[in-house]
């Protein structure tokens, strides 16, 4: 991706520099802390979704839909309606955008790409994105944890009964992990 967008990678290093992320506003420097993985997590964010941008992505996508909710927003009508309830995200209740993936922590599926999942989930918190993934046999232990301590608090569910479904859920910064 850098060589095909130089510039804007000096661009990306002199607003990492300029926001204090980075000590040096040297674009060489940049590449090779990220290549020798000396960056703190941050900075590895901000390298991730600049390159994400520059592709055909999922992140490019979840993204770019992510949008529609800030147009609309910004629609007198809309703000009106969300006066009424401060507790609530703007345009919540009119437009969610969810994030398929089927083998999302799965033994078929991919740790990299459950990473980068992750991550946009984490950095688009405060939006109304969703991770819907299919849990089966082969989803990893915290996950049929996390549903069937869901499904227990909500009452009426035996451990161990279920075989599969699909979950619908969302990144919580308060515990830095998914919730149902």
């Amino acid at each position: 991706m850098i060589s095909q967008f130089p510039d804007e990678w000096v661009f990306l290093t002199k607003r990492l520099h300029t926001e204090g992320l980075i000590e040096t506003a040297e674009s060489q420097d940049l590449y090779s802390d990220f290549m020798k993985q000396r960056l703190n997590h941050d900075v590895v964010v901000e390298i991730r979704l600049w390159t994400a941008m520059r592709m055909q992505s999922v992140a490019k996508t979840v993204i770019g839909a992510l949008q529609y909710g800030r147009a609309l927003a910004s629609l007198p009508k809309i703000k009106q309606w969300y006066a009424q309830f401060p507790e609530k995200r703007v345009a919540e209740d009119h437009v969610e955008v969810i994030l398929a993936h089927q083998t999302y922590g799965h033994v078929e599926g991919s740790e990299k790409n459950d990473e980068a999942v992750q991550l946009l989930l984490e950095k688009y918190a405060d939006d109304a994105v969703y991770l819907v993934f299919d849990l089966k046999r082969g989803s990893s232990q915290e996950l049929w944890r996390m549903v069937e301590d869901f499904l227990t608090e909500k009452g009426g569910f035996s451990s161990g009964v279920m075989e599969q479904a699909s979950v619908k859920c969302k990144w919580d910064k308060a515990i830095r992990g998914l919730r149902v």
